[in-house]
Order: structure tokens, then sequence, then C-alpha cells
């Protein structure tokens, strides 16, 4: 603690005695530019951003306090959502005065009501789309991307799929696509040692982030669409519980949601590319075919030392991307 702080902080504490020799109770510290007979100007230019911090702690320089009973809304990605619910918490246990509110229903979702000034950060699982960037010009505002993480969109089988094969079952990216634009109806179709069954197919809604991140690596390169078959899930739970109960179905989820009861396919990017398995490290090393960035957004950049500033920066600290390697994602930051 520099010289600068310690002085401020003992005429504060002096200014508290004095209250408390006057009254018997202190209510609270006065900030030091409101106590009489002292000339602060010298010392408080010498005080840096992080030292007003420790002082804004003791109750001095209200002006920097105002943030810590403010409310935000955070709404959008059902893949982003975990590690949002989970740095909210953690940051509302740091500063009890703070309301943070997250919500899922799909990056689409979350964007549109960042423009109409609904919610105060957006949940995005994929960049912005030239519709949504429009959207905000309109409006006479920029949308600002904030990275958070890495992840890796798993491709996930019923076990009764590859039940019987001694390896697990590895894919193309164009056989994904073929199966998903409804070329192949039958597992049989795809690999002889599969099941003479059909294939049922389970995909993401119109908006969805990781929906747009899949067709765009297995759709679109061939220019193929999903096919009418397709049912829809509304989530990356919704996705794993729908493949889990459902024989002979296929779906996809961000790597974060990949837990037991599910089979994971290993994919190539074309015939005769090693195929990889969607995991941590190979998302890490940059070799699983279906990898991506996780991000926040935000109307501008956030005002310095706002509540949304201060909430993005612990996102981005080493417990913010220590809670998004616990819930099964990448870190983009350093944790150390």
């Amino acid at each position: 603690m520099s010289r600068a702080v310690s002085a401020v902080l003992a005429i504060a504490m002096l200014a508290m005695g004095s209250l408390i020799g006057a009254y018997g109770l202190a209510p609270m510290l006065r900030p030091p530019e409101a106590i009489p007979g002292v000339a602060l100007a010298e010392i408080l230019r010498e005080i840096s951003p992080e030292e007003r911090e420790i002082l804004a702690e003791a109750g001095i320089f209200p002006e920097d306090s105002a943030w810590r009973t403010g409310l935000i809304r955070l709404v959008g990605s059902t893949t982003v959502l975990p590690i949002a619910e989970e740095c909210a918490k953690e940051f509302m246990k740091l500063h009890d005065g703070v309301s943070i509110v997250v919500e899922g229903g799909g990056t689409g979702r979350g964007v549109k009501e960042l423009i109409d000034g609904i919610c105060h950060i957006g949940l995005a699982s994929r960049e912005l789309s030239d519709v949504e960037l429009k959207a905000a010009e309109e409006k006479g505002i920029s949308l600002v991307l904030h990275t958070i993480a890495a992840d890796g969109l798993a491709v996930i089988v019923h076990p009764g799929v590859t039940e019987g094969l001694e390896e697990p079952l590895k894919l193309t990216l164009e056989q994904v696509g073929r199966i998903y634009s409804g070329q192949y109806t039958k597992w049989s179709e795809v690999d002889p040692r599969l099941p003479d069954r059909e294939i049922v197919i389970f995909s993401r809604e119109d908006g969805s982030g990781t929906r747009d991140t899949f067709e765009e690596f297995c759709l679109e390169p061939f220019g193929w669409e999903l096919t009418p078959r397709a049912s829809i899930a509304p989530s990356n739970p919704a996705m794993r519980t729908n493949v889990e109960i459902t024989p002979y179905s296929i779906g996809y989820v961000s790597l974060g949601f990949v837990t037991g009861g599910i089979q994971v396919i290993l994919l190539a990017e074309s015939e005769g590319e090693p195929y990889y398995e969607p995991t941590r490290e190979n998302v890490v090393k940059g070799v699983y075919p279906i990898s991506r960035l996780l991000y926040m957004v935000t109307v501008g950049y956030p005002e310095s030392g706002s509540l949304v500033d201060r909430f993005l920066d612990f996102v981005r600290s080493p417990t913010g991307q220590s809670i998004v390697e616990e819930a099964g994602f990448v870190a983009y930051y350093p944790l150390e």
C-alpha cells in the first residue's frame, strides 16, 4: 500500500474517531475531500486506480461505489449460460449488494434483446450475423464481442447405434452432413456394421449459435440444408437428453455438455484425414474439426468502472477462467 493510500485511510479514520467521540457512533466514513482543514490535492494525485479500489472497499470515494448496488441482466446462448450463471454467483458472493440476472433463450434472443436495450450483456456462441449488425446500425449502436472461452461441438449418438462396434464410430464432416441433409436415412447406409434402423435426427432451433456453428461446418460447405425430418431440441441439455433416451438417434452438443449416457463420434475434416475425439486437449491444439469461440456482447465498450465492465473483467480473470474450465470449456485467458 502506497504512502498516499495510507495517508487517506489515516485521515478517514481520524474523521471517524471524531464522529465517535462527538456522537458515540460513526454511520459512515466521510470522503476525505469533505474533511475540513486537510489539503488532499497532492495526495490524491498519487493514487492509482487499483488503490482507489482499496479506498472504495473502505467506504471512501463513494463515486466509485455506485456499481456495488447495481443490477444487470444477461440473456442468450444456452452454451454460455452455465459459465455466466456460475460467474454471476461468484461475483455476487464477492459483492453482496450487486444483482445479476442470467437467462438463456439462444444467441439470437440475447443479441436481439441487447439491441433493443432489454439486457446489458448478450451471451453468444457464434459471431454476429449481418442481419444483427444491420439491426444495430439502424439503431445507431455498435456491438462489441468479448471473447471469454473456446469450445468444440461434439456429435453424439444413442449408445445403441454403436453397440457391437469394437472401436469408436468415426465419421467425416461430409458424412455427418449427409445424415443431417437426409441423404442417409438408415445407419447401415453410413456404415454396414451399424444397425439397419432409421436414423432419428435432432437439431437446434433457428437463432441458436450452436446450430449455426454446426451447419457452418457440416452443411454449408457442401451446399446442403437441414432435412425437414429433423426434430428440434431447444437447448444443449434438451439435446443431450433427447439423444440419451431416443434409440438410434444423433445430435450435437457443446463440449461442456458431454456426459455419460451418450456416445461421441470421432470426426475428421475429410476422407483420409485423422479422426479426433471432442476433448479439451484437441480443441486447445486446434485439431478438432468443429471448434469455436464463446462471447459476451455489449453495446459499445462498457464504461470503465461500471458494473458491466467489472463483471466482464471478473469473467476474464483467473477465477472466472477457472469457472470456464470447471464447466467443461476451454479457458481463453491464462489461469495464472
